[in-house]
């Protein structure tokens, strides 16, 4: 487990990725499909209502689209790495 996160923060996390989302592909692309995943992990409290409208169908998920830098791949790497990475404080500045 990362971290655990509230409902509040998933929520400002969902914001910034939506935000930051440049195609209609980037929602089902398993870079995205894989931050939502581990946002369920890190959370004590039950996500459904924030993260299931996210979750792609079983069998429309597919691979990265190759963008560089892929958006929820970049903040899904800046998630892992922690919250004073100096990249993960980049992401939360453009979120505010």
């Amino acid at each position: 487990m990362h971290a655990i996160l509230t409902i509040k923060e998933i929520d400002a996390i969902l914001q910034g990725l939506e935000a930051a989302l440049p195609h209609a592909e980037c929602h089902t692309c398993e870079c995205l499909q894989g931050f939502l995943t581990q946002l369920d992990l890190d959370a004590p409290e039950d996500t459904g209502a924030l993260i299931w409208p996210w979750l792609a169908p079983r069998g429309q998920v597919h691979g990265c689209l190759g963008c560089d830098p892929c958006p929820p791949g970049d903040q899904f790497a800046a998630y892992l790495r922690g919250p004073n990475s100096s990249h993960q404080q980049q992401i939360i500045l453009l979120q505010v």
